[in-house]
């Protein structure tokens, strides 16, 4: 596994990181709260993973990676399926995060 290969895999670290520090803080000054913090966090994760892979699996001919750039309309083709991707997962996240 070359560098770029192995960084591409953590190009959410700084996510990751401000996620553990805001924890931490929470953690600190209010303990009482971790529990339902990692409740949510668990909601909004999960949702995230179920969005993803409902979307490779309903579309899995039109994966956005899959497609090679030649033109102005595989470039729309490309922006689409990110975007369906993306909102595939916001619905996921929305849904989980706003049940009980």
């Amino acid at each position: 596994m070359d560098k770029q290969t192995f960084l591409d895999k953590f190009r959410a670290g700084p996510w990751l990181i401000v996620t553990i520090v805001m924890a931490a803080v929470v953690g600190f000054l209010y303990p009482h709260q971790l529990g339902v913090l990692l409740w949510s966090l668990t909601k909004l994760s999960a949702g995230a993973y179920l969005g993803y892979w409902i979307d490779r699996s309903i579309f899995y001919y039109g994966r956005p990676g899959d497609i090679c750039h030649k033109d102005i309309d595989t470039a729309l083709l490309i922006i689409g399926s990110m975007m369906r991707r993306a909102l595939i997962m916001a619905a996921a996240i929305l849904a989980l995060g706003l049940g009980v």
